[in-house]
C-alpha cells in the first residue's frame, strides 16, 4: 500500500450486488443500504459488469457557503470562511464488455437475469441501487484501494468504439449507508 506520495498506475475491477437480490455470505440477507454481501459472496460475479476499458474517474462536488466578515477600519467585506456543504460523489467508467446489467440500466428495464431471453425498454424504475465493489490495483498489480461504496448506478451511453466493440459508459453515484467505505 501507497506510504507516501507516488506516481501510480492503476487498473480497476469493478463488482456490483443489486439492491433487492438475496446473498449467502457472511449469512442469508438481501442487498440494502444496510446489509451488504462479504466479498466471497457469489453474488459479485453474477451481475457482472465486464472490465474497465480506462480506469474509472472520481469527482466530487460541493456547494460552498462563504461567511463574510467586515476588516476593521475598512468598510470592506471579505471572506472569512468557506463551508463546503452538500457533497456528491459520482464515479465514472467505460466498460470493455456489453453485459445484461449495461442493457437493464441503459434501457431503464428491470434487471435482466441469466435465464431472461427478452427485457422491455423503460420497463423499469429507471434506478438500480447495489453494492459496487472497486478494486484498483497498481502497475505491479499489488492491491492499492478497494471501494464498497452503496451507489445509484446509471449507464448513460452503450457507443460503439475502436474495432467495433461496444463500450458501455457506467455512472455510479456515491449514496449514504453507514457499511459504505474506501480501505487503501
Amino acid at each position: 500500500m501507497q506510504q507516501k506520495p507516488s506516481v501510480i498506475a492503476t487498473g480497476d475491477f469493478l463488482y456490483f450486488a443489486p439492491a433487492g437480490k438475496a446473498f449467502i455470505i457472511p449469512g442469508a440477507g438481501i442487498v440494502s443500504a444496510t446489509a451488504k454481501p462479504d466479498p466471497t459472496d457469489p453474488i459479485w460475479t453474477t451481475y457482472a459488469l465486464g472490465s474497465v476499458k480506462k480506469p474509472s474517474t472520481d469527482k466530487v462536488t460541493s456547494k460552498e457557503a462563504k461567511i463574510k466578515s467586515p476588516m476593521p477600519g475598512t468598510g470592506i467585506i471579505v471572506d472569512k470562511q468557506i463551508l463546503r456543504t452538500d457533497h456528491e460523489l459520482v464515479m465514472t467508467a467505460e466498460m470493455n464488455e456489453i453485459s445484461r446489467l449495461a442493457l437493464a440500466g441503459f434501457y431503464k428495464s428491470a434487471l435482466i437475469e441469466g435465464e431472461d431471453t427478452a427485457f422491455h425498454p423503460l420497463g423499469g424504475t429507471g434506478s438500480i441501487e447495489g453494492w459496487l465493489k472497486r478494486q484498483r490495483y497498481d502497475a505491479g498489480n499489488g492491491l492499492y484501494i478497494v471501494d464498497d461504496w452503496y451507489v445509484d448506478m446509471n449507464v448513460t451511453d452503450i457507443g460503439v468504439g475502436e474495432n467495433n466493440i461496444i463500450n458501455p459508459k457506467f455512472e455510479f453515484t456515491w449514496l449514504y449507508s453507514p457499511l459504505a467505505g474506501s480501505a487503501i
